[in-house]
């Protein structure tokens, strides 16, 4: 059983290959050392189980649609608080400030992880804590990175003033070109933030990562370090999370 196992993701292996998708048996034996009567018993194994499919006209194979089944099936069952749980104690332990999570929840974004700053004096906001989805970093990177129709619905729900709305709109061109938003006291006065969006395997927005340090604290070049660490925080995130490209 075990070998026949082991055979059989040699064969899923090669068929792997970027390069190339449709294979031959023949071909498939030569790319991975197998009898050819090995090779046909397992692609009708795997064919059986729409692992592998093949083209009735040039009798290649090809993988199956199966395998975007189970891998959209991994994906929807990962919590993104345990996948980004050692990126932001990592981010945390490189930068020395308090780190969040925030997960957009239709008007507001929820606080739903922090790694809180080795120093004694620092920024704290509670897990779960509600924030409008207008204000701060995380908060715009997020509707940044929306569908527009959406982040439309939700600017009209939140402002009324239609020249700030407008003044907001921009902003959040800017920072979706960029890949990341700064905020400066937008939440809590004196404060500085920097955050970049978690994507799902959809390409949505899933969530925000963010760096929150007292901001008379903090030089230029720290900036310029919270930027490319929440960053590449983000796009590791994300990864793991099934985003690609």
């Amino acid at each position: 059983m075990i070998q026949s196992i082991d055979r059989a993701m040699a064969i899923i292996d090669a068929m792997s290959d970027p390069e190339r998708t449709k294979w031959l048996p023949a071909e498939l034996a030569d790319s991975t050392g197998l009898p050819i009567s090995t090779v046909y018993r397992l692609l009708q194994s795997l064919e059986s189980h729409d692992l592998v499919s093949q083209e009735e006209r040039t009798k290649q194979y090809e993988l199956g649609y199966r395998w975007v089944e189970l891998g959209l099936r991994k994906y929807e069952k990962l919590d993104v608080r345990i996948v980004a749980r050692p990126v932001m104690e990592e981010l945390a332990a490189d930068v020395r400030e308090t780190v969040y999570l925030n997960a957009p929840n239709d008007d507001v974004s929820v606080i739903i992880d922090r790694i809180d700053s080795p120093q004694s004096v620092r920024i704290i906001d509670a897990i779960g804590e509600r924030i409008p989805m207008h204000i701060g970093a995380a908060n715009k990177v997020m509707l940044a990175n929306m569908e527009r129709r959406e982040a439309g619905a939700l600017l009209n729900r939140l402002l009324n003033d239609e020249e700030g709305r407008a003044e907001l709109e921009g902003q959040l061109r800017g920072i979706r070109r960029k890949g990341f938003a700064i905020s400066r006291g937008e939440k809590t006065p004196g404060t500085l933030a920097v955050a970049a969006p978690v994507f799902d395997y959809e390409g949505r927005v899933l969530a925000a990562l963010s760096v929150e340090a007292i901001e008379s604290q903090v030089t230029g070049e720290q900036v310029d370090e919270f930027i490319e660490k929440v960053v590449e925080g983000a796009e590791k995130i994300s990864g793991e999370m099934g985003r690609r490209g």
